[in-house]
C-alpha cells in the first residue's frame, strides 16, 4: 500500500479489472477521454482490447519494472485507478494514467494526491527521474489538475521519451502529436 494525504494506493488484482474498465469506458467520465462526444474519432476500446493494452503484470505485481496499476482508496472506498508504465520509455522514465470512477468523486483531490504519492513512491523504489502524462488538448481539467502537481506542458513530444523500438507504436501519442499535451515533471537526482 502506498499512502498519500487523502488517498491509499492498493494494488489492483486480476478481480478488480473489470470494475477498472467499466470506470473508464463506460462511466459518465468516459467522455472527458475517449468517445462521443468530444472525441468521436477515438473508438471506446472493447474489454478484449483494454485486456491487450492492462495485460496480467498491471494486476499481478508480476513485471514491476514494466508497469502496475493501483486502486484510489479513499475512507476504504475505490474512487479510481492510477497506474505507471515504463516497458516502452527510456531508462529513468515512467508514464502515468489515472482516471476517476465518476464525476462525483472528481474534484475532490483524489487523482492528484493518488498522482504525487505514486510518483514519489517510484522515484524513491524504482529510480524513477521524469514522469510523463499524455492527455489531450481538448481534456483542460486534466492538464490543469496535473500541473497542480508539477506535471507541466511541454513543447517535447511523446517521441523523446520512447525507446526507438517503440517510437512508431506510440510517438503520435493516443490523440495525435497536435492533439496530445505532454506533462513532465522531473525529481532532482
Amino acid at each position: 500500500m502506498i499512502k498519500g494525504n487523502i488517498i491509499e494506493l492498493i494494488p489492483a488484482t486480476l478481480d478488480d479489472r473489470q470494475m477498472i474498465y467499466e470506470w473508464c469506458f463506460h462511466s459518465e467520465t468516459t467522455k472527458s477521454h475517449v468517445g462521443p462526444p468530444d472525441y468521436p474519432e477515438i473508438e471506446i476500446p472493447t474489454f478484449k482490447e483494454f485486456y491487450e493494452d492492462y495485460q496480467d503484470y498491471f494486476f499481478t505485481g508480476a513485471r514491476p519494472n514494466d508497469g502496475r496499476g493501483f486502486l484510489i482508496v479513499h475512507n476504504s472506498e475505490p474512487v479510481g485507478f492510477i497506474s505507471y508504465t515504463a516497458f516502452h520509455l527510456k531508462e529513468g522514465i515512467a508514464e502515468l494514467d489515472n482516471w476517476i470512477s465518476s464525476e462525483a468523486n472528481c474534484g475532490k483531490g483524489f487523482g492528484t494526491d493518488a498522482i504525487l504519492a505514486l510518483g514519489n513512491y517510484l522515484h524513491e523504489m524504482l529510480g524513477i527521474r521524469e514522469l510523463i502524462m499524455a492527455p489531450s488538448i481538448k481534456n483542460a481539467r486534466a492538464v490543469k489538475a496535473y500541473e497542480k502537481v508539477g506535471l507541466l506542458k511541454t513543447d517535447r513530444t511523446m517521441c523523446d521519451f520512447l525507446l526507438d523500438e517503440y517510437v512508431s507504436l506510440y510517438g503520435d501519442g493516443d490523440y495525435g502529436v497536435d492533439e496530445t499535451v505532454v506533462c513532465v515533471k522531473q525529481f532532482d537526482a
